[in-house]
């Protein structure tokens, strides 16, 4: 739930000042200078715990045209408002997507709903990279199939245009006309204040913490996306920056803060598998914990894997449509490190049970033996997450 700055003042006692920036910290005086965003003055605070929460920035692209009229990002709630009201206002008959991640992907669906010519440019060599080419390829094809173009292996060299933005540029050349731009090629941690301060930083020069949100300097705290976050499966400090993950560290790192104030104990933060889901006009995807990037960015040899193809209702049953189900796992052991899915309505949110066993290591024979639910408006009388376990001990 949002919370009001009116409310947090008045029903909690929060002292919050909107419009102040931090500019910087001084850890040996134990002081922070505060820019009033309104007149321009600085002013010093001092401060007996700090807490960061810088959140995280879209990443701008360091090419030409980023600053025309038409070109948006997608990272604050005004963000949507100003997009919202430029197609609304403008209407602009074409548009380009940098970027097929999953806010690239999601978008398009939206724009394409909206009537305008919808094109995709993804510099990887396929759309959701973060997911293993199965799942991919089937990203791609929904995509298509709703009327989105789809443009892999190629980057965005400029973007031309006058008084508002009119083309799209790639690399090797040839342009697309789009009266409209979203990047949305990632974001990065807003760690820079902290970076400043001489605090450690992590992967992707996020603000490192360990289980109790403490930075490397005890008395300076950390918590969302400006920070790491410890990965269950990988057992490593990685950057994940999702909703969950970032409410999770902030309510921990609060209680941690009160904890130290009044001498109390510090609760660790349990860590996450990284789980993730969207949807593709009719096509739900969802991943967890390891999948083939990470077995490829740190060179996993111990972990193997088997994908299977199902149905989400029995075959007979009306709205039953097909699901891939992936699942990772170590060869030795058997346990569970990850899985993704891709398919129909009812998919996506069989992601939690996978999420649940990676977390609890069940092995794949155990998932296997769970005693699922059937009946025909919801599963199959063999749930495809069961038959992608039978897989598995066969592998």
């Amino acid at each position: 739930m949002a919370l009001h700055p009116e409310d947090a003042v008045h029903k909690r006692g929060i002292d919050v000042r909107t419009l102040h920036e931090v500019v910087s910290i001084d850890r040996g005086s134990r002081l922070v200078t505060v820019k009033d965003l309104r007149t321009g003055r600085f002013a010093e605070e001092e401060y007996g715990v700090l807490v960061i929460s810088t959140g995280a920035r879209p990443v701008v692209p360091e090419i030409e045209g980023m600053d025309l009229p038409g070109v948006f990002f997608l990272k604050a709630f005004q963000d949507g408002i100003d997009l919202k009201a430029f197609i609304a206002n403008q209407k602009p008959k074409n548009a380009v997507i940098m970027g097929g991640g999953y806010i690239g992907v999601e978008m398009a669906e939206s724009f394409a709903k909206t009537g305008m010519d919808v094109t995709v440019v993804e510099a990887a060599g396929r759309v959701m990279p973060v997911m293993d080419p199965e799942m991919s390829a089937l990203v791609e094809d929904a995509l298509l199939k709703g009327g989105v173009k789809v443009i892999t292996g190629r980057k965005v060299t400029a973007l031309e245009g006058d008084v508002a933005v009119r083309s799209v540029v790639l690399d090797g050349g040839g342009a697309l006309d789009a009266k409209c731009v979203l990047v949305s090629v990632g974001v990065a941690p807003n760690s820079g204040i902290a970076a400043k301060a001489g605090l450690a930083l992590g992967p992707r020069d996020a603000v490192l913490v360990d289980r109790y949100q403490r930075t490397s300097d005890p008395d300076i705290f950390a918590a969302g996306d400006c920070c790491t976050v410890y990965h269950r499966a990988l057992c490593k400090d990685v950057y994940i920056p999702l909703g969950l993950t970032a409410n999770r560290q902030g309510r921990i790192c609060g209680e941690n803060v009160a904890a130290l104030l009044k001498g109390g104990m510090f609760r660790p933060f349990p860590g996450v598998v990284g789980t993730a889901v969207t949807r593709v006009f009719d096509l739900e995807v969802a991943r967890t914990g390891i999948g083939t990037a990470e077995i490829e960015r740190y060179g996993l040899r111990h972990v193997g894997s088997t994908v299977i193809k199902a149905r989400t209702l029995p075959g007979y049953f009306p709205g039953s449509s097909d699901i891939v189900v992936k699942l990772f796992f170590e060869n030795e052991t058997g346990v569970l490190v990850g899985g993704q899915i891709a398919g129909g309505p009812g998919s996506a949110l069989r992601i939690n049970v996978i999420a649940a066993a990676v977390t609890m290591r069940m092995r794949v024979d155990e998932l296997y033996t769970l005693d699922t639910a059937y009946a025909p408006p919801i599963s199959p009388v063999w749930d495809p997450l069961l038959i992608a376990a039978r897989s598995a001990m066969k592998t």
